[in-house]
C-alpha cells in the first residue's frame, strides 16, 4: 500500500467501554515515508483499468460495470504463459502525479525494494533477475537466494489491449512492510518490465492494495495478506500525499491523526469489493453544482492516478463556461493564469472536499506554454464511474478500512 518521508508513532487512549471509529483508527500503527517521481500519467491508467476490470470477470465470473470499456477480451481463461504496536508507518516518495513509492523487504535474508503505491490494483510485481535491458537500474527479485521463496510453477502474462507488455513467473515469499511480516505473499517476477517503471528513477516494482477480486494473478494482495496472518492491531491503513516535506506516508495498522483534523472524518462504504469503489455525492465548481451524480455514480479511490476522470461527455460539460479550455486526446488545458479559478470541489458522505488550485493545476503543457494541465479528465467507457487521483487526494488524509469495506476522507492540517 497500495511509496516520501519518515513517519510519526501513535498511540492513543481508547475508552474501556466504547470506542469510537476515530478512537480505533489511532491505535499503534506503524508509518512508512512515500516519495513520488514523474511518469506518464495517461497512459498508465487508462492500461490499469483495462486490465483490472478484466481480471474481476476472470476472478468472479461477473462483469464489473467497467468491464465494458476498452478494447474487447475473450473470457474465460486467465493469461499465462512466459515471455523470452506502535503501529507502522512507509515514508512515500512522489514518482509524479501517479507515481508514490516506499520500500518493502523481499525474502530471507530480506532484500529492500522500492515499490508503487497503488490503491488501483491488487498484485505485487517485481522485476526478475532474469529481466534484460528493461530492468537496468532496479534491484532484480532473485528467488534463488530467499530460503523462503517457492516457486508456485505459474507463468504469468499481463495484457495491454492486444498486446503482451509484462510476464513472468509467480513465487510466494515473505514480504515485510512497516515491520510487519506477510507470509506466503504471491507476488510476480517480472522479465520484462512495465513500460513506466523502465526508468532508472522508478521504483523497482509495484504493490497493489485494493481487493483480490481484481488480482492479474488471482491472489491475496499484500495488505490482505497481513490481515489474515492477524499480525495488525486494525485491519486498516491510511495515506496521505503531499508535495511537502515529512508529509507524505502509508500508515500501517491505523491512520496518524496528527495529519488530520478529526473533527472532518467522513466515513463511506464500499458499494463494490475489488477496487475502493465509494458513492459520490456531487462535484461542484466555484460552489455552484456542476455535475450531480445519480445513485449510480461511483467514485474508486486510486493513488495511482494522477488526475479526477470522468466520462468525457461530463468534462466537456464541466469546462464548457471556461474561457481557453480545450482538450487533446482526453487531457484537458485552461490558461494558466485562470486554471485555480476552476478547482472542483467533491462531496462524499454529506461532506464537502475542496480541491485546492495548485493541485488542480498539474502544469504547462510545455515549458514556456501559458496553458497548464487540468486535473479533471474524461476517459471513454468509464459511464457512470469516476476515478479519484493524486489530484484529489493530495487535499486529504485518506483511511482504507479493511475490516469494515469503507474509506475515510479527512481534511488535513495545515
Amino acid at each position: 500500500m497500495r511509496p516520501s518521508t519518515a513517519l510519526l508513532t501513535l498511540c492513543c487512549l481508547v475508552s474501556l467501554i466504547v470506542a469510537s471509529p476515530l478512537d480505533a483508527y489511532q491505535r499503534n500503527t506503524i508509518s512508512i515515508p512515500l516519495s513520488r517521481i514523474y511518469g506518464n500519467v495517461f497512459l498508465t491508467f487508462t492500461s490499469k483499468y483495462d486490465i483490472t476490470s478484466r481480471n474481476y470477470v476472470l476472478n468472479t465470473g461477473s462483469p464489473h460495470s467497467l468491464s465494458n470499456r476498452g478494447p474487447p477480451y475473450k473470457l474465460g481463461e486467465r493469461s499465462t504463459g512466459s515471455l523470452t504496536d506502535d503501529g507502522n508507518s512507509v515514508p512515500l516518495k512522489n514518482q509524479s502525479a501517479t507515481l508514490w513509492y516506499g520500500s518493502i523487504a523481499v525474502g530471507e535474508p530480506p532484500e529492500s525494494f522500492t515499490v508503487q503505491i497503488d490503491t488501483g490494483s491488487a498484485d505485487l510485481l517485481l522485476s526478475s533477475v532474469r529481466c534484460g535491458i528493461s530492468c537496468a537500474g532496479h534491484r532484480r527479485y532473485n528467488a534463488t537466494s530467499s530460503s523462503t521463496s517457492l516457486d508456485l510453477n505459474t507463468p504469468f502474462v499481463v495484457k495491454y489491449g492486444n498486446r503482451t507488455q509484462m510476464g513472468g513467473d509467480e513465487y510466494t515469499d515473505v514480504v515485510e512492510l512497516a515491520g510487519y511480516k506477510a507470509i506466503n505473499q504471491t507476488l510476480g517476477a517480472t522479465d520484462t518490465y512495465y513500460p513506466d517503471f523502465a526508468a532508472s528513477n522508478a521504483p523497482d516494482g509495484l504493490a497493489g492494495f485494493a481487493f483480490q477480486e481484481i488480482s492479474s494473478y488471482g491472489a491475496t494482495p499484500l495488505f490482505q495478506t497481513l490481515v489474515d496472518n492477524h499480525v495488525l492491531r486494525m485491519n486498516v491503513f491510511g495515506i496521505s500525499l503531499s508535495t511537502q516535506k515529512d508529509k507524505s506516508e502509508l500508515r500501517i495498522g491505523g491512520s496518524n491523526p496528527s495529519m488530520y483534523e478529526p473533527d472532518t472524518l467522513a466515513i463511506v462504504p464500499v458499494t463494490v469489493r475489488g477496487y475502493w469503489q465509494i458513492q459520490l455525492d456531487r462535484l461542484s465548481q466555484n460552489g455552484e453544482d456542476m455535475i450531480v451524480p445519480t445513485d449510480k455514480a461511483q467514485a474508486i479511490v486510486d493513488t495511482g492516478t494522477a488526475f479526477i476522470v470522468t466520462d468525457p461527455e461530463n468534462a466537456v460539460k464541466y469546462y464548457e463556461n471556461v474561457k481557453g479550455a480545450r482538450a487533446v486526446d482526453e487531457i484537458w488545458t485552461v490558461p494558466c493564469d485562470t486554471i485555480g479559478l476552476y478547482a472542483p470541489t467533491l462531496t462524499f458522505s454529506g461532506r464537502l472536499f475542496p480541491v485546492s488550485s495548485s493541485t488542480f493545476n498539474l502544469g504547462p503543457i510545455h515549458e514556456g506554454s501559458t496553458d497548464c494541465i487540468a486535473g479533471l479528465t474524461g476517459m471513454p467507457g468509464i459511464g457512470e464511474h469516476w476515478i479519484i487521483g493524486d489530484v484529489f487526494l493530495q487535499n486529504v488524509y485518506t483511511i482504507f478500512d479493511v475490516g469494515n469495506t469503507q474509506v475515510g476522507f479527512a481534511n488535513l492540517k495545515l
